[in-house]
């Protein structure tokens, strides 16, 4: 099923094209990723409620939306989100440890540390998408942490630009059935739309 949220987007494209008739690409990638993490938030749990946030920098926008006093749980291998909720109250935070990498500010989670969690809800992010191959990721040495986190999750949501559906990277970390919701912006072919759709999980175009 696909879900279309498109009300956003009329009223932030005329203020920030304003003047030009056309909004920077730089400033389209911004807007379409806060409208992703938006959309994101009514897969939150209740207060006591464990989410996973992987690095990206959808999960910082998730991360900077959530309702201050949640009473939530979170699980995050990002530096910066980790720093940016830890001034929050009523919501606890536990950095995943791990060498940090460089640019990204993410640790390199060990899967030992992963099997040892129970999360109600992963936000995910991906390097490339498709209903063939699931997701992947550049670095095959993601994968097993990865993996892991899928396993540890009740459920699955995937947070993903639609640039990256269609493509293809080196490694999978899980197939596409292993996702419960996918949430990415508008830009898609209805075509390709359908496609994901018959795949399994649930669509939501913002």
């Amino acid at each position: 099923m696909v879900v279309p949220v498109m009300g956003a987007i009329g009223a932030a494209g005329e203020t920030a094209g304003k003047g030009t008739g056309v909004m920077p690409q730089a400033d389209r990638a911004a807007e379409a990723r806060e409208r992703i993490a938006r959309a994101a938030l009514d897969e939150l749990p209740g207060p006591g409620g464990v989410v996973l946030l992987e690095a990206g920098p959808i999960s910082e926008q998730v991360a900077a939306l959530l309702p201050p006093g949640s009473g939530l749980t979170v699980v995050t291998n990002s530096v910066p989100v980790a720093l940016l909720l830890s001034h929050c109250e009523g919501l606890s935070v536990h950095l995943l440890g791990g060498c940090v990498r460089k640019g990204s500010g993410a640790t390199l989670v060990g899967p030992q540390v992963l099997e040892q969690i129970h999360v109600d809800v992963a936000f995910v992010a991906a390097d490339g998408v498709s209903p063939e191959r699931g997701l992947t990721c550049a670095d095959p040495s993601e994968v097993v942490s990865r993996q892991a986190v899928v396993r540890a999750s009740d459920k699955v949501v995937l947070l993903t630009e639609h640039t990256r559906i269609g493509r293809d990277r080196l490694s999978r970390f899980a197939r596409f059935a292993e996702v419960d919701h996918l949430v990415t912006d508008a830009g898609l072919d209805p075509r390709e739309i359908r496609r994901l759709c018959g795949r399994g999980p649930r669509v939501t175009v913002v």
